[in-house]
């Protein structure tokens, strides 16, 4: 693999990602930097003040502190404890997030809007599983209720993916690898996290790479119908030069 040896990712990688290091793996993921992304996802969603909304995987909540004030009825989910900790220390009671499992969601036809940014989909080596948290999002969703998902454009990693990055951050330093596996069709990162020369962290990442049509097909089968994509957050459509696939529309069934 260019870049250094390749290595293989956890299957429960997630339980050991989203940690006390996330801050300082991801600072450009700001609240700052999540408002214009939840202005744009609100626009999308039609959402007005007394609508219900649920962000999935909301983590410490950087999009759901936008969300609380347009509308009363604004919640997170999100599994890790560190991320919820560090929201609820951050935002007080402008946060109202809840820990469970994507997989298994408890709310049922309680939302008018669910959305779920920044790959927070795929997780999962079982296709099944996957398929799941694309069922929850559906069945969270009141009848009338609209989705809004923010995920990665594959043609777009396959173009630009770095196998290698160093960087520091918060007196850290990052050594970033990845590769994507055709045959999984997965997009895998490892991360090597230093400080002072010792190894303070070494961490991975999977996400299954769907392209448009076969997300678009997973959704409908969930009865959640794409009736917008765009391909970034100033609205510009899908493309293979397009960072983002972000897919949005109702509940049909």
């Amino acid at each position: 693999m260019p870049g250094g040896e390749r290595r293989s990712v956890d299957a429960d990688w997630y339980e050991h990602a989203f940690g006390d290091l996330y801050s300082v793996l991801y600072a450009h993921r700001t609240v700052e930097a999540a408002a214009p992304e939840a202005a744009f996802a609100a626009e999308a969603l039609g959402l007005r003040p007394g609508h219900r909304l649920l962000d999935l995987c909301c983590g410490s909540g950087r999009h759901l502190v936008h969300f609380a004030r347009m509308t009363d009825h604004a919640v997170g989910l999100d599994y890790s404890r560190e991320l919820l900790f560090h929201g609820r220390a951050q935002h007080g009671a402008a946060l109202r997030a809840v820990r469970a499992d994507m997989r298994a969601v408890p709310f049922a036809g309680a939302f008018d809007a669910v959305t779920n940014f920044f790959t927070s989909l795929g997780y999962f080596k079982d296709d099944a599983e996957n398929m799941q948290v694309i069922a929850e999002i559906a069945g969270a969703l009141k009848p009338s209720g609209r989705f809004f998902i923010d995920y990665v454009n594959a043609a777009y990693v396959r173009a630009t993916l770095e196998p290698l990055t160093v960087r520091s951050s918060g007196g850290y330093a990052i050594e970033e690898r990845r590769w994507i596996d055709e045959r999984t069709r997965r997009l895998n990162k490892t991360t090597r996290v230093t400080r002072g020369g010792a190894v303070e962290r070494e961490l991975g990442e999977s996400v299954r790479l769907y392209d448009e049509e076969e997300l678009r097909a997973l959704l409908e089968h969930a009865g959640l119908r794409c009736e917008c994509a765009f391909g970034d957050y100033t609205g510009t459509p899908p493309a293979p030069t397009a960072p983002r696939l972000i897919l949005t529309g109702p509940k049909c069934r």
